[in-house]
């Protein structure tokens, strides 16, 4: 008897969880299609029933959305930076994030990968420019090189303190990037007061030739 479509769903959902999981810990060469399975419950011959191939997998666990895009999404964006940037929680944020585990092996992998990276840069990006009038505000952006950058440096560095200090300086420089923008009062034309400066001698002249 077939799998119901509820069934199927699930099934997929589980493979897609694992070979996240897989592909951000050992990356996208380090892992195979039997690692992904094994971590899944499942035999070899049921992955084709859900996806063509490991590349085609890859791309959808990027797509996917998890770590910094599906957080901002779901949060407060000075909550959700706070904890991004935490130092205690380096190892579990650089693990879970696609962003921040996965740039290299997206560079080297499949088109539909690096297409699927860039969408969640974008939704991470638009998420971080709430409120402004630009989904790719410049201010927006630099905080998102800044934290997921900090994430990956700090990541590679073996120096502890290098690493925390990475994130401090990432975390405060991104609040200060996304403070609200202060509406300032349009100053006047200064040719307009220009020329008002320059009719009121006139004006004074014509009224003393008046009285004269």
């Amino acid at each position: 008897m077939p799998a119901s479509p509820a069934r199927k769903a699930r099934t997929r959902a589980e493979i897609l969880d694992h070979a996240a999981r897989l592909f951000r810990l050992r990356g996208h060469a380090g892992t195979n299609i039997d690692d992904i399975m094994l971590a899944a419950g499942l035999t070899r011959g049921a992955f084709y029933a859900h996806f063509t191939s490991k590349d085609a997998l890859f791309a959808e666990t990027v797509r996917a959305g998890y770590g910094l895009a599906g957080r901002l999404r779901a949060g407060e964006v000075e909550a959700v930076l706070d904890e991004y940037l935490d130092k205690d929680a380096l190892a579990a944020t650089a693990r879970a994030c696609a962003l921040a585990a996965l740039p290299g092996d997206v560079a080297r992998g499949p088109l539909a990968a690096q297409l699927a990276y860039a969408n969640q840069l974008h939704i991470a990006i638009g998420e971080l420019a709430r409120g402004r009038r630009r989904k790719l505000d410049a201010d927006a952006t630099a905080a998102a090189i800044l934290a997921i950058g900090a994430v990956i440096l700090a990541r590679a560095s073996g120096d502890r303190r290098l690493g925390d200090w990475l994130l401090r300086c990432a975390r405060r420089t991104t609040k200060t990037l996304l403070k609200p923008p202060v509406s300032r009062a349009r100053p006047k034309s200064t040719s307009r007061r220009k020329s008002a400066a320059a009719r009121r001698p006139k004006r004074a002249a014509r009224s003393r030739d008046g009285r004269a």
